[in-house]
């Protein structure tokens, strides 16, 4: 997410700092996932990928407990917010594709020209579907504050209830038997991901409002029950068909959910953090839309030089997250100091 310089809260610095390393889990462990499953690689990177898993609802649930929570004009959408995220998108877009064509040695006029429509054309690297997704659930904002403004607590609840069965439980259950009998689970009652993202959003708000008076055990029952779900059903599923089963996975299915909203609820309800953590998780949470950035092409370099996660998962999905971390901070120290990359492009 976009830093927010002017709302600055300690705990949601703790979770962004948390998500965008569980960003560079999630991507490294993708080598060790590819394997067959049960090998000893593919248990280890799926340990990790796991864990990792509340990553993207995180951020999601931090950009509606920011956003809902304050007056949100479509003006300053379109004139502040929603052209950083575009502009971001489509320069770091560019210099994925200007990348792909200097290490194919195919950087040409041609090769450029082609790149730039393509970049025009939204055929973006692929997991600039956030952007794509965080754009979306920006123009849905001022909507989404009317009615948090207007709803009581229950009518909240029931909202995200709605929420939960139609973008969180019917796209996994819909293809397990005998869900998979019912056809209108997949065209009329089932809820897009890019749209359900937006109950994340709510998710966040409402959790920042009233989640002080869930008990803490709650959460931590919440986080327990979202991480076996993730981890036997990925497992299950995948040992079954013979190859990856990424359902169980997904950041719009229960497990991630639960494990997100359990994370979300036990840091936020902390009273105080020790002033070494949010000095440090302060600053990583600044730098994290940066590192989200750039953390793919420092990957595809590591790769050309041999470096990998694919072996030895267990201790070299965390050794190259750390790396990657490593390198995206650095590169956002930086580029902050050019004033129009800093406003527009981190």
């Amino acid at each position: 997410m976009p830093e927010q310089a002017e709302s600055r809260n300690p705990a949601l610095d703790v979770v962004r700092a948390a998500a965008i390393v569980m960003v560079l889990v999630i991507h490294t462990a993708s080598a060790g996932l590819a394997l067959p499953p049960g090998t000893p690689d593919w248990w280890g990177a799926l340990i990790w990928g796991a864990l990792a898993r509340p990553a993207v609802p995180l951020f999601f649930l931090c950009s509606g407990a920011l956003m809902l929570g304050r007056e949100i004009s479509p003006r300053r959408l379109l004139r502040h917010n929603l052209p950083r995220i575009v502009a971001a998108m489509l320069v770091w877009a560019m210099l994925y594709k200007v990348y792909g064509l200097w290490t194919g040695g195919a950087l040409t006029a041609a090769g450029l020209w082609e790149a730039v429509k393509q970049v025009l054309t939204l055929q973006h690297p692929f997991h600039f579907y956030y952007l794509h997704i965080l754009l979306l659930v920006y123009a849905f904002l001022p909507a989404v504050r009317v009615f948090v403004r207007n709803a009581s607590r229950r009518e909240e609840e029931y909202l995200l209830a709605l929420w939960f069965v139609t973008g969180i439980l019917i796209p996994l259950i819909r293809v397990i038997w005998p869900f998979t009998l019912v056809g209108p689970l997949s065209s009329w009652y089932l809820m897009r991901m890019s749209y359900a993202a937006i109950g994340y959003a709510l998710l966040g708000h409402y959790l920042r409002q009233y989640g002080g008076s869930i008990p803490r055990r709650r959460y931590a029952l919440a986080l327990a029950a979202g991480l076996a779900l993730t981890f036997g059903g990925t497992a299950a599923a995948s040992l079954r068909a013979g190859t990856l089963n990424s359902r169980f996975l997904e950041g719009m299915s229960p497990g991630p959910m639960l494990m997100a909203l359990g994370l979300f609820g036990l840091i936020l309800s902390r009273p105080d953090w020790p002033e070494p953590v949010t000095r440090l998780t302060g600053r990583l949470a600044r730098a994290a839309f940066c590192i989200y950035l750039v953390h793919i092409l420092f990957q595809q370099a590591l790769g050309g030089l041999g470096l990998n996660s694919g072996a030895h998962c267990l201790l070299s999905v965390p050794a190259m997250s750390l790396l990657l971390l490593a390198l995206g901070w650095i590169t956002w120290e930086i580029l902050r100091h050019i004033p129009v990359v800093r406003r527009y492009l981190i």
